[in-house]
């Protein structure tokens, strides 16, 4: 479908990527992934065309299209409604529309054979691109991805570049392109948009490359990945997770082939040193330097193996009760965001806050970080010292710091060797430390504060989204550190793995309330499935009672008997459907195991595992919306 062949891409004199082959093929499902600044934007913007390949080629099959989603692409649309712009998807069909509103109007004063062919033609076009549905088509979208439906007919500019974000990402889906090339397309949504993604994207006909620090959502989408490193492109079959355990059988075989290869050249030429100069031995050093130019060398992965570790501490501990919070209002624009909302936060807790957006999760972080107005009682404990990173933080950097000044300022104590391991996690190395704060872009400028608030020795960290602009790795040291971190922490976040591995609780805003539940994040979502399937179970319940209770007329009888017969087969095919989706569940929780205890250096063995993986998850995934489908259809009849 696309083949990307031998190309090479050189920036600033230093090539990131060399002799790139890679063929895109239909349906994929692609997880690209690489440290930052190792080419993978730049590879979309090839693949796009944005750049020009000077080196190579990238050929693509007759009539194939391209959908592209970048961190960049945010609208200046500002006073088109969110519904025109996501509706531009929908090109040809507009045009169509337009020009049949213009024969209505011509036909009334020249109704001629020509304009009535011409009609009919367009209105069969339009018919067949399915025209009188775009609005239904572009409000499912927009509304899947967290926008209400009175929103849709406000203009964009009166949106934040993270909503209009989503508008670009629906227009995208929109437009069904045979091959999305997604760039962080997680990073402006929330954690109900992001499962919506999810669930749309796994019955995508078209393939899908994805470029994400979320771990959670690679591991769930992907059944592919291509990993750029050591300027080279190495292909994986698998998601995320399959991926990290290949790649360490990889790297420990690659490490003991060049290990031996390297001893095997010793060994030759030590024999040619020694018998170089007898005229006897000529003929076979000859041979055996001819012999050694000929070795293919064995090429190890030049990776960063210093396993960066970093420590928050605390300069002294917190009381007991870090936070009492006593009948909390707040709300804006005729809104109530919270009532009466009453809270303790225990010295040592690791609270994730969630909920959908504009369910007030950042308002209320401000709230407990005392930087917004509110009705209530704020009770702060004994000898808390808090730090709080937010977007609005940005604002107290010194701008005409650089960088490791910039944190020294914060962290006196510290040595510059600390700051620049700091900084190394928040993918600042080498001279990068010595930027000045004002020639920063705002994500850079994000991960400086965000260092800022980190190495501040505080024992309360108030953390709003501290993920949104660090790659994986770096993801990965921050929450090692913050496992070891003696203080207390709350924090806002869409990363579901980053909340699975901190939370040791969960507070979820739903109905003006923040609601408590101790445990796991994984534990939550349990509670809350069971909850939902509790209430699908009483809802069926009630709607069996109702039916029970209505007396209907002879003539309906008939009728009633037609719908018995057809909620029978419904039962009897939801009953089968669950039953289905049991065993492909215990199917897949077996080829996790699998996956999680397979040792063994055939790489074969982990290609046909992973593949078997991924179609078990895509069967898993049908499944469920089909036993959903077939329930709400039993709902309506009853």
């Amino acid at each position: 479908m696309l083949h990307i062949q031998n190309v090479s891409f050189e920036f600033g004199g230093n090539y990131l990527f060399r002799d790139i082959d890679w063929f895109i093929k239909p349906r994929e499902r692609i997880g690209l992934i690489g440290k930052n600044g190792a080419g993978k934007s730049t590879l979309l913007k090839l693949i796009m065309g944005k750049y020009d390949v000077r080196e190579g080629s990238i050929n693509k099959s007759g009539g194939i299209n391209l959908g592209y989603l970048s961190q960049d692409m945010i609208s200046e649309d500002g006073d088109q409604t969110i519904l025109e712009h996501a509706k531009q998807a929908f090109n040809r069909a507009l045009f169509i529309q337009d020009e049949l509103e213009k024969l209505y109007t011509l036909m009334e004063t020249d109704p001629s054979d020509e304009n009535i062919q011409k009609m009919a033609d367009y209105q069969e076009e339009f018919d067949a691109l399915d025209g009188y549905n775009i609005d239904n088509k572009t409000a499912e979208i927009l509304e899947g991805l967290g926008f209400k439906t009175g929103d849709l007919n406000r203009p964009m500019k009166e949106f934040s570049g993270g909503w209009r974000m989503r508008v670009v990402l629906a227009k995208m889906l929109l437009e069904e392109p045979d091959i999305m090339l997604m760039d962080e397309p997680t990073n402006h949504l929330d954690l109900p948009s992001i499962e919506w993604l999810e669930g749309y994207l796994a019955n995508y006909p078209g393939s899908v490359v994805i470029v994400s620090h979320d771990r959670e959502f690679l591991n769930k989408m992907i059944n592919k990945t291509a990993e750029l490193s050591n300027h080279k492109l190495y292909l994986w079959d698998g998601n995320y997770d399959f991926y990290l355990k290949a790649k360490v059988e990889r790297d420990d075989l690659l490490s003991r082939q060049a290990a031996n290869q390297s001893q095997y050249i010793k060994e030759q030429e030590k024999f040619i040193n020694r018998f170089k100069a007898k005229a006897s031995k000529a003929k076979a050093v000859q041979s055996r330097i001819k012999m050694v130019d000929k070795i293919e060398r064995i090429v190890e992965i030049d990776e960063d193996k210093s396993n960066l570790k970093i420590d928050f501490k605390v300069s002294k501990p917190s009381g007991k009760v870090v936070m009492s919070l006593t009948d909390i209002q707040q709300g804006f624009s005729n809104q109530t965001l919270f009532h009466g909302v009453n809270r303790e936060i225990v010295r040592g807790d690791k609270i994730a806050l969630i909920g959908a957006n504009g369910t007030g999760k950042s308002t209320f972080l401000n709230i407990i970080a005392n930087e917004i107005d509110f009705n209530g009682q704020r009770k702060e404990g004994h000898q808390v010292i808090s730090s709080f990173y937010a977007q609005h933080q940005l604002e107290s950097l010194h701008m005409d710091y650089e960088i490791l000044e910039e944190l020294h300022y914060d962290a006196p104590h510290k040595t510059e060797m600390e700051l620049r391991n700091m900084l190394g996690c928040f993918l600042f190395g080498g001279d990068d430390v010595f930027k000045k704060i004002k020639v920063l872009s705002g994500g850079e400028k994000a991960r400086v504060s965000l260092a800022k608030t980190l190495v501040s020795e505080a024992n309360f960290l108030l953390l709003d989204e501290p993920t949104n602009h660090l790659d994986i790795d770096s993801i990965e040291i921050i929450i090692e550190a913050l496992k070891r971190y003696e203080g207390t922490l709350i924090f806002v976040s869409h990363n579901r793995y980053f909340i699975e591995k901190l939370a040791n609780k969960v507070w979820w805003i739903e109905d003006q309330d923040v609601k408590e539940y101790p445990g796991s994040y994984t534990e939550y979502l349990y509670k809350v499935q069971h909850a939902q399937k509790q209430v699908n179970t009483q809802i069926i319940q009630k709607q069996k009672t109702k039916k029970k209770e209505n007396k209907t007329s002879k003539d309906s009888w008939k009728q009633k008997d037609e719908q018995k017969e057809i909620l029978k087969k419904l039962q009897k095919k939801l009953e089968l459907k669950e039953d289905q989706l049991i065993n492909a569940q215990n199917h897949l929780k077996k080829l996790e195991d699998q996956l999680s205890t397979l040792e063994t250096q055939n790489q074969e063995d982990y290609v046909n595992l992973s593949k078997e993986y991924a179609d078990a998850t895509t069967l898993v995934n049908q499944l469920s919306l089909e036993s959903e489908k077939l329930m709400e259809e039993i709902i309506d009849i009853e």
